[in-house]
């Protein structure tokens, strides 16, 4: 399809709090960046319905004739990565490549195809201190007690993202440390605290910090301005929110992103999945027992918008979507009829109107059971519907 050719797509985009037609920076190439592991662990479920959902974004911008270039940061400068190099008696650079190995791993066994670039902070220290001694220079950050820390009140749109005014703002304690000036600025460059791994720069001996990590590494690689910032929901405030607001000190937009999509959460036993709580389940572990195909299927039976409660038996109820689509594919035909054309072009409006995967597999188990009963299919457009959700035949 040439971009001439191109459908609306729609997203919602927590920056607008409305579904937002999507129209990329560059006509036919869309830029966008993840949030990426914490290096210190495998991949959980959660994380893997995150890049499933993106995986699944990026197929379908390809069906509706977009390339795609998506950028992953690797967080290996992280206090967890640190602590578990630590406790194994290992330099944190072993530690985070060994489970950015297996977060490779995970990705192959998920069919995640549509990652471009991982991008390990720890190569970006240089820039960081660049990009920090420029806001010092546009005295939009300061020293406190051997820290920098970013001023946001020089930044007056600061709270657009997550809908929060001043006084809400000044509710959050982040980053706290003597002598700042107000409780919500946002620290970029940590000398205070001792964690065992430090860098030499013009600050002193430290470590560049979170927010200022991910902002160099998109400025780094896409410059002033990408399509699409993705996440957990969870990350929306402070991590996106300071991201945001260092990026327009770095840019000449005042909205260099133009979608901000985040996806919800999956749930253990009532509370988020996560390594901190120990509730967590590896999509490793998933992956082998059900295969990819079921796993992909349990995602996006889910709106990517919706929390996750996780149920394994839900997983096993999609065996029999499955072994439909298994069926169908068997009795594909060299054309498609007119009324299965329709479907088909349902199925794609459907991921059209911001990623509505439920409906989507509504539609495409509707074909596959008049398919099943003597409907015809082409062979083309059945792989085509395959290819977008990542089932492998």
């Amino acid at each position: 399809m040439d971009y001439d050719e191109h459908i609306m797509i729609e997203i919602f985009n927590s920056f607008s709090s409305n579904k937002d037609s999507f129209e990329p920076f560059e006509k036919n190439m869309v830029k966008i960046f993840i949030c990426g592991p914490t290096l210190y662990d495998y991949t959980h479920l959660g994380h893997a319905r995150i890049f499933l959902t993106y995986d699944l974004l990026c197929r379908h911008l390809h069906e509706r004739g977009y390339g795609t270039d998506v950028l992953v940061n690797m967080t290996d400068i992280n206090q967890n990565v640190f602590n578990k190099a630590k406790n194994e008696s290992k330099d944190y650079h072993t530690v985070a490549r060994f489970y950015a190995k297996g977060f490779v791993e995970d990705l192959d066994l998920l069919n995640i195809k549509s990652i471009n670039r991982l991008a390990y902070v720890s190569d970006y220290v240089f820039y960081m201190e660049d990009h920090i001694s420029q806001l010092l220079e546009q005295k939009v950050a300061y020293y406190a007690n051997g820290n920098v820390y970013l001023d946001i009140s020089k930044d007056e749109k600061y709270g657009i993202l997550s809908k929060q005014s001043r006084n809400q703002l000044q509710l959050h304690r982040l980053d706290i440390g003597p002598n700042k000036k107000s409780q919500e600025d946002i620290m970029l460059w940590n000398c205070s605290d001792d964690f065992g791994f430090s860098w030499k720069s013009k600050f002193g001996s430290g470590i560049p910090w979170w927010h200022i990590q991910d902002t160099t590494v998109a400025l780094e690689n896409f410059g002033p301005n990408y399509d699409i910032h993705g996440g957990a929901r969870e990350l929306l405030y402070p991590h996106h929110e300071a991201h945001l607001a260092q990026y327009r000190l770095f840019s000449t937009s005042e909205n260099p992103v133009k979608i901000w999509m985040h996806v919800g959460l999956v749930l253990s036993n009532g509370e988020k999945m996560s390594k901190s709580l120990g509730n967590v389940v590896w999509s490793r572990d998933l992956t082998q027992k059900y295969g990819q195909n079921l796993l992909r299927l349990y995602i996006f039976s889910k709106h990517y918008r919706e929390d996750i409660s996780f149920d394994e038996k839900q997983i096993v109820e999609g065996k029999q979507l499955l072994e439909k689509i298994y069926l169908a594919c068997t009795k594909t035909s060299e054309k498609t009829d007119s009324v299965l054309s329709k479907l088909v072009d349902e199925f794609f409006i459907a991921l059209d109107d911001d990623l509505n995967s439920p409906k989507a597999l509504g539609v495409f188990e509707n074909i596959c059971s008049k398919v099943i009963v003597g409907s015809n299919i082409g062979y083309d457009d059945f792989q085509r519907i395959c290819q977008v959700l990542g089932i492998i035949l």
